[in-house]
């Protein structure tokens, strides 16, 4: 049972528990565990999970129509602090406030990131709706002209079924992390329930 992590000095400790996500491409998981590694945070799969109930927690998963997949059971058993939301899209100035109100997140705080795209890594009914969603999202880029650097990211990702982003970045939320400890708390350390 860890104490304290050397890379943040003794008696630091993080009022999040675990970091938990739920990935079909890969991105949630990369972010996670990416977060995981700089914050010394254990992070978990959905899948099996079997940690304590009522834990404080990062929840990371992919958007679908604006939805955050999985939020909902993860929130009726864990104490969900902050959301991060991935998808293919761009991040936009609105995509945070749009994220909190299609999520009902009042009081969470919520991060959004652009992840990689492979349409041949979802599952059937997921693939077939991305095939549709594909053409317009690519025909709506297309049409706008001059592209971000993370548009363009995108526009390749619904032309070509494939992509990464322009950058893999999780130091906003690793800072609000780190901003949100406190020192005097007890972290509580815990091992998956076999």
């Amino acid at each position: 049972m860890p104490t304290a992590y050397p890379e943040y000095g003794k008696g630091v400790f993080s009022m999040i528990s675990a970091i938990i996500y739920s990935s079909t491409t890969g991105s949630c998981e990369f972010l996670a565990r990416e977060m995981s590694r700089k914050l010394a945070i254990p992070c978990y799969s959905v899948k099996g999970l079997k940690l304590p109930k009522g834990m404080e927690v990062i929840y990371v998963g992919w958007a679908l129509a604006g939805k955050v997949v999985g939020l909902s059971k993860i929130r009726k058993d864990y104490n969900v602090k902050a959301v991060v939301q991935v998808g293919m899209s761009p991040v936009y100035p609105s995509s945070v406030e749009t994220c909190v109100r299609q999520n009902d997140l009042a009081g969470v705080k919520v991060f959004v990131k652009q992840g990689r795209f492979d349409i041949d890594r979802l599952p059937l009914p997921f693939k077939l709706i991305m095939k549709v969603k594909c053409k317009e999202i690519a025909s709506r880029l297309a049409a706008k002209g001059n592209l971000t650097e993370a548009e363009q990211a995108t526009l390749k990702m619904a032309q070509t079924g494939k992509g990464e982003p322009p950058c893999w970045d999780v130091e906003d939320v690793v800072a609000w992390e780190k901003e949100n400890r406190n020192p005097l708390d007890v972290m509580k350390w815990y091992e998956p329930i076999d």
